[in-house]
C-alpha cells in the first residue's frame, strides 16, 4: 500500500502533486497526437502564454451536484445546512447526451477526467454509461465518493465492469464517531462494508486496471486517527492511503497573502485543464466555477466558438504575466493556500 501525504506535509507545488498522483493513469492513454499537445500546453504555461494553441488534455465533470450528506467544509453541504438560495442554477444529474456531447470534441486530446465536484458522483445512475464511454475512448477516468450509499454487488460489479481506473473513497474518521463530525449524515460501517465488497468482488485482472484510493481529511484535533485509519486500510486491501493536511471542518482555507505572492505561485488550471458543470457549461478553472466567475458558454461549443481563447481565460492568463490586478477569486484562489493543497 502507498501512502500519499497533502497539505503542509508535502512542500511541492500543486502541479507536481497532481502529476505524481494521476501520471500512472494519464500514460497509459497517450498517443503521439496526445504526447505533443501535452507538451505544447506545458511549454505554454512555463513561458506565460496568454493565447493557446493547445487543448486542454485533462477535464474535470460535474457527474451530479447533488449529494447525500451535508458536509460543512462543503459549498454544497453549507448551502443546504444552512438553507441558502443564492439564485444560482439548480442541483441536478448531469444526463448521459449531454456529458457525451460536452465532451465531444475534447476526446482525442485527453488522458484523464474526474467525474465530480461537489456533489456525489455515483448518485447519477447513467455513472457507468458515461465511465464506458470515456474507457472507449481511450481515456482514464477517476470517481471521488463517499461511498456511504446502500450500494449491491451488482452495483459494485457495475462500478468495476465500467472500466473505471481510479476510485478515491472519502473516510475522515476511523470510528463513527469521528467520522460523523464532519461527513454529517454518513455511515461509516456502510463505507467500510462497501469496501470490503468491493474488493472481494474484484478479479486479479479488475486489481490491475482499477486502483481503490482512501484518502482521509487529516483535521488537527483527530490527527490522532491517522494510524489507526492506516491499519484499516491495510485490512481494506486498497492500493494507496491519502492524508490530506491543511483543511477544517469550516473548508479550505483562502490564500491570504499578498497579490505578488499570489502571483509568484502561478496557476496551472488556466493552461491545462477546464470545468464543466452538470448542465454542461465550461468555466476557466474549479475555483473559479465555484466562486462566482461567469461561465464560458455550452462546453459543446468550445472548439466551434474558439472558448480557449475565450477573453475571462485570456485576462486571467496575462494577470499572471505582468503587472494587471488579478481577479479577487485568483487572489484568494485555496488551491493555492498553503505549498499545496
Amino acid at each position: 500500500m502507498r501512502y500519499l501525504v497533502t497539505g503542509e506535509l508535502a512542500q511541492i507545488s500543486t502541479m507536481l502533486l497532481s502529476v505524481r498522483r494521476h501520471f500512472s493513469f494519464m500514460v497509459r492513454h497517450l498517443t503521439p497526437r496526445k504526447f505533443v499537445n501535452i507538451l505544447l500546453c506545458l511549454w505554454e504555461m512555463k513561458s506565460k502564454k496568454v493565447k493557446l494553441r493547445s487543448v486542454p488534455f485533462y477535464l474535470r465533470v460535474e457527474a451530479s451536484s447533488i449529494c447525500n450528506l451535508r458536509c460543512p467544509g462543503c459549498q454544497l453541504g453549507r448551502r443546504e445546512i444552512e438553507g441558502q438560495d443564492t439564485g444560482e442554477r439548480k442541483p441536478g444529474l448531469m444526463s448521459l447526451q449531454t456529458f457525451k456531447d460536452s465532451v465531444k470534441d475534447f476526446l482525442p486530446h485527453l488522458v484523464k477526467v474526474n467525474l465530480y465536484d461537489e456533489g456525489e458522483p455515483l448518485l447519477n445512475p447513467e455513472i457507468f454509461e458515461m465511465i464506458r464511454h470515456l474507457s472507449d475512448n481511450n481515456v482514464s477516468t477517476c470517481v471521488s465518493s463517499n461511498f456511504s450509499l446502500p450500494l449491491s454487488n451488482g452495483d459494485l460489479l457495475r462500478l468495476i465492469d465500467s472500466g473505471l481506473e481510479h476510485l478515491v473513497v472519502a473516510l475522515d474518521g476511523a470510528t463513527p464517531e469521528s467520522y460523523n463530525r464532519y461527513r454529517v449524515g454518513g455511515d461509516f460501517h456502510l463505507v467500510v462494508e462497501n469496501m470490503r465488497r468491493l474488493s472481494a468482488l474484484m478479479t486479479p485482472r479488475d486489481r490491475k486496471r482499477l486502483k481503490i484510493e482512501l484518502q482521509f481529511i487529516d483535521f488537527d484535533d483527530d490527527a490522532r486517527e491517522r494510524e489507526a485509519l492506516s491499519r484499516l486500510a491495510r485490512g481494506l486491501d486498497i492500493w494507496r492511503f491519502s492524508i490530506v493536511q491543511g483543511s477544517s471542518r469550516e473548508g479550505w482555507p483562502k490564500f491570504t497573502g499578498t497579490e505578488e505572492e499570489r502571483r509568484r505561485r502561478g496557476c496551472y488550471q488556466l493552461w491545462v485543464t477546464a470545468t464543466i458543470n452538470s448542465n454542461g457549461e465550461i468555466g476557466a478553472c474549479d475555483f473559479g466555477e465555484d466562486n462566482g466567475m461567469p461561465y464560458l458558454g455550452p462546453a459543446m461549443d468550445y472548439f466551434p466558438e474558439g472558448m480557449r481563447n475565450h477573453p475571462i481565460p485570456v485576462g486571467l492568463r496575462r494577470s499572471f504575466g505582468n503587472d494587471l490586478s488579478l481577479n479577487e477569486v485568483c487572489k484568494h484562489c485555496n488551491l493555492y493556500a498553503n505549498d499545496i493543497q
